[in-house]
């Protein structure tokens, strides 16, 4: 006896249920007849050597035939695009990539689109990527028993540097006036991976704000249960304490984590390896941008320092070496301390404005 499906679920906003028994067959889905999607733009075996100078092109558009789940009263097919490396060859989760979902039968996509795609799945610039793409069809994500998979096409792409501005999460709030525009009361993910940080320095207590994305109110997040899990239009977040916090918001999992950080100067080139010398905000740089950083004139020696929060190594940090501009500092890490080679007095700014975190030293 075949496997039906009673799509009154869908009327209902239930999940699917399994059946066995006759039904009205507007009703009844039978997966064994199903076809799913192909595509029939671009074919397998494609190459293309990507070029900055076309970075707004369209570089093709990916098309398919329709999934057919034979049946009349069925819901709106919907689409998800995948990409992984073809020599994973779709086996492990975790390097699958969702480039888009859709009803449509087709998704074009840039020269920029592209690269930034491959960089994300780890391509080096002028690098050759052996990619692979495919289809799920599917009329409901919250049961497996509808997806269909298309046959996947393996494509050679070679890409090219591309500097890529970073993606922003607004985090509108009490704090800022409830401001849902202020593109500096923002975090950043700098892999547009949906992976999200900044501090944010709230000056009273009780702080509360919610996060959204460009699309403003129309695309928010708050927390109706307080337990670090992300409701879409969810009640707002309170932080109970003024301060300095790490704020990570993950959009894929839909967590996010508040962390109240307290930084300081430690080493010998200040009072020691066993000393923290807190820093204290410069409230006239926030009054001004609403951005955090740090700002302190002492006396230094010769030697090293780092950044570390809460008087503790969990959270610290030293010199990007590997940055292409000076100053940029990296978490943690060994050979990265901060070089103080003469005496004197000097002021030092750690800049948590994101969304690279950077230091100065001026002497004085």
């Amino acid at each position: 006896m075949k496997n039906t499906v009673i799509l009154f679920a869908f009327i209902l906003g239930v999940s699917l249920l399994n059946s066995c028994e006759k039904d009205d067959p507007e009703y009844v889905l039978d997966m064994d007849e199903a076809v799913g999607p192909q595509f029939t733009n671009p074919v397998t075996g494609g190459s293309w050597e990507l070029s900055e100078e076309e970075e707004t092109n369209v570089l093709f558009a990916f098309e398919w035939s329709p999934a057919d789940y034979q049946l009349a009263a069925a819901p709106d097919v919907r689409y998800l695009l995948q990409a992984d490396l073809t020599a994973n060859n779709w086996e492990n989760p975790e390097t699958i990539r969702d480039v888009v979902e859709t009803r449509a039968n087709v998704h074009e996509i840039t020269v920029g689109g592209m690269n930034r795609l491959l960089t994300q799945m780890g391509i080096e610039p002028f690098d050759t990527g052996e990619v692979s793409f495919r289809l799920r069809a599917f009329l409901t994500g919250a049961s497996e028993y509808t997806w269909l998979y298309s046959t996947p096409i393996n494509l050679s792409i070679t890409t090219y540097e591309q500097l890529v501005d970073p993606d922003i999460l607004f985090v509108p709030g009490s704090w800022q006036g409830w401001d849902i525009d202020n593109t500096n009361t923002v975090l950043y993910s700098p892999d547009r991976d949906d992976l999200f940080e900044g501090y944010l320095y709230f000056s009273e207590p009780d702080t509360e704000l919610k996060f959204a994305t460009e699309e403003g109110w129309a695309e928010n997040w708050g927390d109706d249960d307080g337990d670090g899990t992300l409701d879409p239009d969810g009640a707002n977040i309170l932080v109970a304490d003024p301060g300095v916090y790490r704020v990570n918001v993950n959009l894929n999992a839909l967590t996010y984590a508040v962390r109240k950080t307290e930084w300081a100067l430690i080493g010998d080139a200040a009072d020691g390896w066993d000393t923290d010398v807190f820093l204290e905000v410069d409230e006239e740089y926030f009054a001004e941008t609403w951005k955090t950083r740090y700002k302190i004139t002492r006396q230094m020696v010769p030697g090293f320092f780092k950044f570390r929060a809460n008087a503790n190594w969990d959270l610290n940090m030293g010199i990007d070496e590997d940055a292409d501009e000076e100053g940029v500092l990296m978490y943690g890490g060994f050979g990265n301390d901060i070089p103080i080679e003469t005496a004197g007095e000097y002021t030092i700014i750690f800049d948590l404005s994101g969304p690279l975190y950077t230091y100065e030293i001026i002497r004085e």
